[in-house]
C-alpha cells in the first residue's frame, strides 16, 4: 500500500483579502446635494485614503456618521454608514440583497 493511498487527500484553498470601503455612488451624490460628480469623487478618495480601521472607528463613534470637511473649497458632508458607504463589500451586497 502506497503512502498516497492511505492518506485521504484534501484540498484546502485560502482566500486573502483586505477590507475595502465601498460607495453607493446615487447615495453619496444625493448626500452632496449638488450633483458635484467631482466633488462626490474627491469624497470617495479623501475616506479611501484613510486606514480602513480607523475609518470603522470613526463611523463608531459618530453614531454611523461621519463629517467629511477636509476638502479644499467644498462644504462638509456627513457620510452614513450602510446608507452612503460600506465598510465591506460583503455589507454591500448584504445590503443589496435584502432590499
Amino acid at each position: 500500500m502506497r503512502f498516497v493511498d492511505a492518506v485521504k487527500i484534501t484540498r484546502i484553498s485560502i482566500r486573502l483579502a483586505r477590507p475595502t470601503l465601498v460607495f453607493n455612488t446615487n447615495a453619496v451624490l444625493l448626500c452632496i446635494q449638488v450633483g458635484n460628480t467631482k466633488f462626490a469623487q474627491d469624497l470617495q478618495t479623501s475616506l479611501f485614503s484613510r486606514d480602513c480601521y480607523n475609518v470603522k472607528s470613526e463611523f463608531q463613534l459618530g453614531n454611523y456618521k461621519v463629517r467629511v470637511d477636509c476638502i479644499e473649497n467644498q462644504p462638509a458632508v456627513d457620510v452614513v454608514l450602510g446608507n452612503h458607504v460600506y465598510l465591506t463589500v460583503g455589507d454591500y451586497y448584504l445590503s443589496e440583497k435584502t432590499e
